[in-house]
């Protein structure tokens, strides 16, 4: 008899620890399931912050695209514009000879004319 009282408090202890062995696991599921639900949430928010990343950065780099279109149409412009003065530049440098050659050609006639009409203001 007393050996079953000893087998008996024995498998009693046992069932004590397995009791709170199982308590214990059921805790470390229960934290383990909490762990799973904020790793979830964690992850669904990664994945829209991605998805919200992904149409920025689509964004960007259209109105990058946008951007440097329009950089070089201004760029086509300004080297059109920039070969349209060198060829007024020239032009002006080209009238301005010529009106200097003109301006002395009529000095030259205006001297000569003078000449002649004091000549003729002689005779």
């Amino acid at each position: 008899m007393e050996k079953v009282k000893e087998k008996l408090a024995s498998l009693r202890a046992q069932a004590e620890q397995a009791t709170a062995l199982a308590e214990e696991y059921e805790a470390k599921i229960k934290q383990l399931e909490l762990e799973h639900t904020s790793k979830d949430h964690e992850l669904l928010s990664l994945q829209i912050r991605a998805k919200n990343l992904e149409e920025q950065l689509d964004k960007t780099e259209e109105k990058l695209h946008q951007t440097s279109a329009s950089y070089n149409e201004a760029d086509l412009k300004a080297e059109e514009a920039e070969r349209k003065v060198q060829t007024l530049e020239q032009e002006l440098a080209d009238k301005e000879q010529l009106n200097e050659e003109l301006q002395e050609k009529y000095k030259s006639i205006k001297s000569e004319l003078d000449e002649l009409s004091r000549q003729f203001e002689e005779l």
